[in-house]
């Protein structure tokens, strides 16, 4: 009894294999970007809070920024208060 090789099968199922292993890959990629996102929002909250502080009682918010030459401005400005007192 001689086998013989059925290339319709074959091709079958290894399309069936490629197709489930792409599916397998786009769920991985899937669960990786929804396990991002659970990390990110935690961190755009905290983030949101560390600009957003609230000056008044209202509940109004006011974006506060920290930048290098703002904060040369209040040093030096500081400075020159504590020399006139002095």
């Amino acid at each position: 009894m001689e086998e013989s090789f059925d290339l319709g099968y074959f091709l079958k199922k290894a399309f069936v294999v490629a197709a489930s292993l792409s599916l397998f890959f786009v769920a991985f990629i899937a669960i990786l970007t929804l396990v991002g996102v659970i990390i990110a929002i935690p961190l755009l909250k905290k983030g949101s809070e560390l600009l957003f502080t609230s000056s008044e009682k209202t509940g109004g918010k006011k974006l506060k920024w920290k930048t290098p030459e703002y904060e040369a401005k209040v040093k030096f400005s500081d400075s020159h208060l504590l020399d006139e007192k002095s």
